[in-house]
């Protein structure tokens, strides 16, 4: 992902509208690019300041905002790897488990 497109993400990462594949290449790209990460931080605070203003009674930590968002976005990309590798995993035995079936009833 360069620049340009982290840039059109931006206002989606914010209001949670990207994919699970779009999040993960995002975050990879903002915790690598300063000046992205930058934007972030200016779009995020800006987003929470209007919420406040429009009576959200959510307190906002306007210094770890970004970084919050950053290690949640982390760890659902984190939690999604782990249940597509464990379905796999299933899978596989589900496989395995049939095919034995299929050779123990044939022998």
């Amino acid at each position: 992902m360069n620049c340009k497109q982290a840039q059109r993400l931006l206002v989606p990462y914010i209001n949670g509208e990207l994919d699970e594949k779009e999040e993960g290449e995002f975050v990879k790209h903002i915790r690598h690019c300063p000046e992205c990460y930058e934007e972030l931080e200016v779009y995020a605070t800006v987003f929470a300041g209007i919420r406040q203003l429009d009576g959200a009674e959510e307190t906002v930590n306007y210094r770890t905002l970004v970084e919050d968002s950053l290690e949640t976005s982390e760890a659902d990309v984190q939690d999604e790897r782990f249940l597509y590798t464990y379905v796999l995993f299933l899978r596989a035995a589900a496989i395995m488990a049939l095919i034995y079936m299929i050779v123990r009833w044939l022998f």
